[in-house]
């Protein structure tokens, strides 16, 4: 939370006040340190109102008190007293809205009502007194800010009310399709990036308790009142770069109800792009809720439930082999089949049946359909198939609740629980894979404000996330396929020796082709993770001190039967020039297979402590100040078997008493010690924040900030828990003597010491952690136009010292053909390093206007964006970062406008006003919502496949540029999205000299509209009426094309934007929603 100059003067008047203080301190001290702590990220959702009183001399007043009072419940939330410099602040406040009363004996009392407060919201507002009697009133209307003042920090919000109405037709009710609509934020596959950071550095709160490992998709924006998002410099009481919290609605001392119905219904629908038809889908939602008083100004609630069903299914698309390929006739490619065996063509290009292999002929006949669509030559989307189910849940019901409790005049507790059951049948890429998921959500939060007096606040949380998964269970009566009965089916041999029972497939991935793998199954995830945190406020003088603590606690289980215990193998036209040619007879360029260690058990933890200041410099001055240390530990699993890699010295690290836990099918020819494993986490993560607003006038500010963020390191993403203890064997295959080294049906070498290649692969940490540093800043400009707000900012980033993996075991590219034995470390396949050396930028420039007026709301926002990253090409471990490239995520280019407007005629309006029966129930009360986008294409990178000139045993990889490649506006096709003939296969001895991510993809344009009928039905009783459109002029969106230049499909676009990406921009959907209120 952004601290403020709560100013009035700290008097202790006895013992016990003191008492009080360390007594909650020290509960909370007790709490974070004695405790399992969870979910990080404690983000700030309270806020304050800060200002100054004057006389209509512009003189300050001291000693005016200011009371501040929810309007919904008619609590006092706070009572403070102005300073002498006329300052007052009422920090900690829940959002919501409010009313503030001035007073003193000589003055009118000035009364502010409708201040409506965002989550981490700092608003001001100032007092003017006018001499007068205390019993006479001057009344002014808050309402809402347009512009920031008071911080150096970039915050936005979304409503809840908002989303009721938007145009979004959405089958997760969760917030990232309106977050994407906010300046900074884009769509990022399931998740949004913000401000160029990712996941990994983004904090997802509800009610302040971190929501980071369970995802939004059991989230419902129907049960909170906003979401609001901090995209650029966060303060010191936030560990992550930038962060979004959604605060949960809650009861007042009016009893409120609200019913909605929603229906979607593939009959008033747009076909997709590439389907032939229509796909029969529907789609209801409802949600009840109800809240109001349980002892009137006392105790408050707020209960809902939200159900979704999908009884219609859905049309998917994949490529598969043509007629003639299935039977080993390539005779319609350009390319020139050769016999691995011999090394010359196949005549004809067609492979004799008789070298067909069994094994292969199996797979291809159960589980790869013939195609039925498009020419017989068509390599891309050619097989088209009804599925059952929806692309992703067909049901889901959530429950959440809150209670509010006014425990006395100055202690409130806060309890929400939110919790869900979520069954899933999901499509794979061929009709056989399809697979299941059962899912469980709980959410908790439990807060405590202590209001010691009117300048000193304590306020304690506590939460837990709770995530259960598991794969491939029975689900609505459909049974996924089991691994051990597909091993069995097509006879291959060599893999799950222990004839483990799970969802499962022995997976192909074959170039070129859809793939042949489904999600593996078993528990996959049980966690219950923990968040305790403590923030003490003091208010003197001129300052506002912050101090907290946050700890957290992750825990992780899972029994899940990992990939490669059916086996995995790749096909990528290594021994014919063709990947499909290459499956037909066997041979797969790479094999591997695992005998998993499951169930397993770990844990981490985190802690954070701060303190932060801000001072009020002069009435137009604020600086924000604060120091922030961070503590990330590294995870432990529970029965201690973990390793680790030495990279000086080639050995395997083991715990002394685990070495009864290695596999004793571990290969003899890689040395193990015993020695220190875990590796010790970063003790220095200090890391200082900075924020400056100068107040020009009321309506004009310039402000800014600077902050340094320590570095999260995804979660469980360093525990060493396979190594020697669980054996993961990969093999790559060759052609020796005119023999390949393996093939189906059993790809392996007969036993280890047959293997005349290593197959075993190792990670080595180093033993002292290194965070990363982030440092963000930025530059604004803010004016306010009577209800129009202006903002134009400068947003940049440097990271420096970033993580990340790299397989360092590949001999030095050269003309020589690649040999094993001239790895740096030849007992290993792979061997991963951690570099500590990567490095990213952003710039930015933005631009925004914002108006909020009595029915006209609008939001615009523009930004150019650059993010380049140093280690984008981790493909060549000599010369990684020499070289900066764009991103993968960031759109160069990106505007956004988001309106509603209130037609103006009917009761109440500007045509119309008096307007009374059938003339209102027909012409009154009709509103309109539109959000659209426009913006660039996010980059990609060309690539090979299928031969490896580098002679490292990397086979594809970035290839040679010889020209631009991207076309220009006019020259796209779907045909032909980039020119391709810009980029070959580099030569023998060498990687390829294009830099990652060099072309841009299709971009977006697309526009949503809501129409919106309001009726009072009467006694209180509201409807309201929505229909709602997404993508109103049916344009059509794309994914990346082919990148592929070894694949004839190269540069062609294949697939639309899935639908549940944030921006919502697949085809033109349509949906009905009735809502009664009361």
């Amino acid at each position: 939370m952004e601290g403020g100059d709560m100013s009035a003067t700290v008097t202790p008047t006895s013992t016990g006040w003191w008492v009080k203080l360390v007594g909650s301190f020290c509960v909370g001290a007790f709490l974070l340190l004695g405790l399992d702590a969870e979910t990080l990220l404690a983000q700030s959702s309270l806020s304050t109102i800060r200002g100054t009183v004057a006389d209509a001399t512009r003189a300050v007043i001291p000693g005016a008190t200011i009371t501040v009072t929810a309007v919904d419940t008619n609590v006092q939330a706070r009572s403070v007293v102005s300073d002498e410099n006329g300052n007052f602040e009422a920090a900690d406040l829940q959002p919501g809205m409010y009313r503030l009363r001035a007073e003193l004996s000589g003055f009118q009392t000035y009364v502010a009502d409708g201040i409506v407060l965002r989550a981490s919201e700092i608003r001001r507002i100032d007092i003017l007194l006018e001499v007068g009697g205390a019993t006479e009133e001057v009344l002014v209307e808050a309402g809402a800010g347009v512009i920031t003042t008071e911080s150096g920090s970039i915050t936005t919000a979304v409503t809840g009310e908002t989303y009721k109405d938007a145009p979004l037709v959405d089958i997760y009710p969760g917030p990232l399709s309106m977050l994407s609509t906010l300046p900074g934020v884009q769509g990022n596959g399931w998740n949004v990036s913000i401000s160029g950071q990712t996941t990994s550095q983004i904090s997802d709160s509800y009610d302040g308790i971190a929501n980071d490992r369970t995802g939004n998709q059991g989230a419902n924006m129907n049960m909170y009142e906003e979401v609001a998002v901090t995209t650029v410099n966060n303060t010191a009481d936030q560990s992550r770069v930038a962060s979004f919290n959604a605060i949960s609605k809650s009861g007042s001392n009016a009893f409120h109800g609200e019913l909605w119905y929603k229906h979607v219904n593939s009959g008033v629908n747009a076909r997709e792009f590439f389907d032939p038809d229509k796909t029969p889908f529907l789609m209801h939602e409802w949600q009840a809720e109800a809240s109001g008083p349980i002892f009137r100004s006392k105790t408050f609630f707020y209960g809902a439930w939200f159900s979704e069903r999908f009884p219609k299914g859905s049309f998917q698309r994949s490529s598969v082999p043509t007629t003639g390929m299935r039977q080993g006739d390539f005779s319609q490619l350009s390319q020139t089949l050769r016999d691995p065996v011999t090394g010359q063509p196949f005549p004809g290009n067609v492979i004799p049946s008789g070298r067909l292999n069994p094994t292969s002929l199996q797979v291809q006949d159960r589980y790869i359909p013939e195609p039925n669509l498009g020419d017989p030559g068509t390599l891309t989307n050619n097989l088209g198939f009804d599925f059952a189910y929806p692309s992703d849940k067909f049901k889901t019901d959530i429950v959440s609740y809150r209670i509010d409790h006014q425990l006395s005049d100055t202690n409130t507790i806060t309890f929400r629980h939110h919790f869900n059951n979520v069954p899933y049948v999901l499509a794979a890429d061929l009709p056989a894979f399809s697979w299941t998921r059962k899912r469980s959500y709980s959410k908790a939060a439990l807060s405590n404000t202590h209001i010691f007096s009117s300048a000193l606040v304590n306020t304690f949380r506590f939460g837990w996330n709770g995530n259960y998964m598991i794969d491939g269970e029975q689900v609505d009566g459909w049974n996924p396929l089991q691994g051990q009965e597909a091993v069995a089916a097509i006879a291959l041999q060599g893999v799950n020796p222990r004839g483990l029972s799970a969802q499962g497939f022995p997976a192909m991935d074959i170039s070129g082709l859809s793939s042949l793998s489904t999600t593996a199954g078993g528990v996959r995830d049980d966690h219950f993770d923990f968040q305790w945190e403590n923030t003490l406020t003091w208010a003197i003088d001129r300052h506002v001190l912050k101090f907290g603590a946050q700890a957290f606690k992750y825990n992780d289980f899972d029994a899940l039967v990992r990939d490669g215990t059916f086996g995995e193998f790749d096909f990528d036209g290594s021994f014919t020039g063709v990947a499909y040619a290459d499956f037909l007879l066997g041979l797969p360029n790479e094999s591997t297979r695992l005998d998993p260690l499951t169930p397993r058990e770990q844990s981490q933890y985190e802690l954070g402590l701060f303190v932060m200041d801000t001072f009020k410099v002069t009435p137009r001055l604020t600086l924000d100040y604060g120091l922030r240390w961070d503590y990330f530990s590294s995870p432990t699993y529970k029965d201690g078997l973990q390793y680790n890699w030495d990279p000086g010295t080639g050995n395997v690290v083991v715990p002394e008493r685990a070495l009864s836990g290695i596999s004793p099918l571990y290969p003899s020819t890689i040395n193990i010690v015993t020695g220190q494993v875990v590796p010790e986490a970063d003790l220095g993560n200090f890391r200082p924040r900075l924020g400056v607003a100068y107040r020009f006038a009321e309506d004009w500010v310039l402000r800014g900030g600077y902050g340094a963020f320590t570095e999260r390191i995804a979660y469980f993403s360093r525990a060493q828990g396979g190594g020697p203890f669980e054996i993961s064997e990969t093999y790559f295959n060759g052609i020796e003597d005119g023999r390949p080294l393996f093939a189906f049906p059993n790809p392996f070498p007969d036993t280890l010491e047959a293997a005349e290649t290593p197959s075993q692969s190792v990670t080595g940490y180093p033993l002292e952690t290194s965070n990363g540093t982030i440092h963000q800043f930025n530059l604004s400009l803010e004016r306010q136009i009577g209800a129009l707000g202006l903002r134009a900012s400068y947003i940049g980033s440097r990271s420096r010292g970033l993580n990340y993996t790299l397989n360092i075991n590949k001999p030095q590219p050269g003309p020589d053909p690649f040999d094993p034995s001239d790895r740096p470390f030849p007992q290993f396949v792979n061997a991963s390093a951690i570099r500590e050396d990567g490095a990213a930028n952003y710039n930015a420039l933005q631009l925004e206007a914002t108006r909020r007026s009595r029915g006209f709301t609008l939001t615009a926002h523009y930004t150019w964006a650059s993010s380049l990253t140093n280690f984008s090409n981790p493909q060549n471990p000599y010369d990684v970062t020499s070289h900066w490239a764009n991103d993968n995520y960031t759109r160069r280019h990106q505007g956004v406008v988001t309106t509603t407007f209130e037609l103006p005629w009917g009761r109440g309006r500007r045509y119309l006003g008096d307007a009374s029966g059938l003339v209102e129930q027909l012409l009154g009360g009709w509103s309109v919502g539109t959000i659209s986008y426009l913006s660039t294409g996010t980059h990609f990178s060309p690539s090979f496949s299928g031969s490896d000139p580098s002679n490292t045993n990397t086979f594809g990889g970035l290839p040679d540029r010889v020209c631009g490649g991207n076309l220009s506006r006019s020259e796209r096709t779907i045909e032909r999205w980039f020119d391709t003939s810009c980029f070959v296969v580099p030569p023998a001895g060498r990687f390829g000299d294009s830099a990652p991510n060099v072309l841009v993809g299709p971009g977006l344009n697309v526009h949503h509209l809501s129409l919106i009928k309001s009726l009072d039905v009467g006694r209180g009783v509201g409807a309201t009426l929505t229909i709602g459109v997404s993508n109103l002029f049916n344009h059509p969106h794309f994914g990346n094309p082919r990148n592929n230049i070894s694949t004839p499909d190269t540069g062609q676009l294949f697939e639309g934007i899935p639908e549940w990406m944030a921006e919502k921009h697949g085809s033109r959907k349509l949906q009905l929603k009735l809502r009664i209120g009361w």
